[in-house]
């Protein structure tokens, strides 16, 4: 059970990563509802510095999917323990 939750923590990390990473840039971003109704919303959603640190926190996602790969290795098979002396 350990090693399943493991693995769907991994996915999901990374998934919202690369889900984070790439949406600032897609038309959807700045075309949505709720940049329609408020100038606001909408002068912040096509602020270039907003997409940036959105796109920021999807590389950190994606780092931390990465990280804890590399961590969790031998509890998920990856690499054999090696025996201690």
């Amino acid at each position: 059970m350990r090693r399943l939750l493991t693995i769907l923590y991994v996915l999901v990390t990374f998934e919202i990563g690369v889900f984070l990473f790439v949406l600032p840039w897609v038309s959807m971003w700045s075309q949505n509802f709720f940049a329609d109704r408020s100038p606001l919303v909408s002068k912040v959603a096509r602020n270039y510095f907003v997409r940036g640190a959105v796109s920021g926190v999807g590389l950190a996602d994606i780092w931390l999917a990465l990280y804890e790969l590399w961590f969790y290795r031998e509890v998920l098979g990856l690499v054999r323990s090696s025996p201690r002396k």
